[in-house]
């Protein structure tokens, strides 16, 4: 299976939408995400599809953090029927390649398939830290440094 990522054009932003908003009711979250028309509007927002075989096989919104070229992987989901094929994997790379550089994301603690599949993609002996910041969710925190391949 060919495994591509590929910027959401604003034409297409209905349909990852659509797509975001299954994903967050999977996490269990219940609200819209105020965030996805800024990733057309601002500098250091990037809206991806992952494609297989050149179908849309889930999402990734990639943003940078402060001034320095901090990538922060802001959401990532797979369509189900896409899941346990190995397309999750390789999409995540090649954003990595594409950006790369030094990285965070977060992961829910209850999201264990979430936390069980970032383990095994990011860099091996990436410190996972438990984020408990004020008026904020708890999270699983990853930080580590990418290579361009």
């Amino acid at each position: 299976m060919k495994i591509k990522i590929e910027v959401v054009p604003s034409s297409s932003q209905h349909t990852l939408k659509e797509m975001l908003f299954d994903y967050l009711i999977e996490l269990g979250v219940d609200a819209e995400y105020a965030y996805l028309p800024l990733y057309w509007m601002e500098p250091g927002r990037f809206p991806y599809f992952i494609l297989a075989d050149g179908q849309i096989a889930g999402f990734a919104l990639v943003r940078t953090l402060d001034q320095s070229p901090l990538f922060e992987m802001a959401e990532f989901g797979v369509l189900t029927s896409y899941r346990g094929l190995a397309v999750g994997k390789a999409a995540a790379l090649a954003l990595f390649a594409k950006h790369p550089g030094s990285w965070q994301l977060a992961v829910m603690p209850d999201n264990l398939t979430g936390l069980q599949f970032w383990r095994s993609v990011v860099p091996r002996g990436t410190p996972m830290i438990l984020n408990e910041e004020p008026d904020q969710d708890p999270c699983m925190l990853m930080s580590f440094s990418t290579t361009q391949a």
